[in-house]
């Protein structure tokens, strides 16, 4: 396995050679930075973990400060599998949008967030605990020890977020895509 960090394709940012993916700790649950080739480990772990239903959300800017939200309730975890084997590339590779699952039964959810940054919300942290240490990152008590991507930016390394076309696909086609499987907008 390749130990240099690797930018998603809509990411861009200077980051240092020695650059790793960190996992911190958390009371309730988990934040951190992760490669981009283990975006989809992460997902397929708390898939593989979190209890059913689940649903898929992405938010899709609007604006520079507006979102959209969408959701895909009420999943099996095969449907949700389907979703990343679909979608995962351009979830994963995109740098406008966030995305994430949940579970509908417990609130447990897993968001992926700007600058390859994600949390992992859970009342029982200890379920995603194994799964989470076996992607190679490194993990902390302590979030001082841990550098994320956004903590890289400043006004002489200003990154910036763009979306991705893959095969022809955007994410702001996710949502139209998914939409007779009963994705629908949230009314915020």
């Amino acid at each position: 396995m390749d130990n240099k960090f690797q930018l998603c394709q809509g990411v861009d940012v200077d980051i240092p050679s020695d650059l790793g993916s960190y996992i911190v700790k958390e009371p309730e649950g988990f934040t951190g930075s992760l490669s981009a080739e283990l975006i989809p480990k992460a997902v397929n772990a708390f898939l593989e973990a979190v209890p059913e239903p689940v649903f898929f959300f992405i938010e899709l800017p609007e604006d520079v400060d507006d979102y959209a939200l969408y959701y895909l309730d009420n999943c099996t975890r095969e449907v949700a599998f389907a979703v990343m084997k679909r979608f995962g590339d351009l979830l994963v590779q995109d740098g406008v949008s966030r995305f994430g699952f949940g579970s509908n039964k417990t609130g447990d959810e897993l968001y992926f967030k700007d600058y390859q940054e994600f949390m992992l919300y859970s009342q029982k942290p200890a379920l995603y605990h194994t799964a989470l240490s076996k992607l190679g990152a490194v993990m902390t008590d302590d979030r001082e020890k841990a550098v994320f991507l956004g903590d890289l930016i400043s006004k002489k390394n200003e990154g910036t977020l763009t979306a991705v076309e893959l095969n022809g696909e955007t994410v702001f086609d996710i949502p139209e895509a998914l939409e007779n499987a009963g994705m629908y907008r949230s009314a915020e």
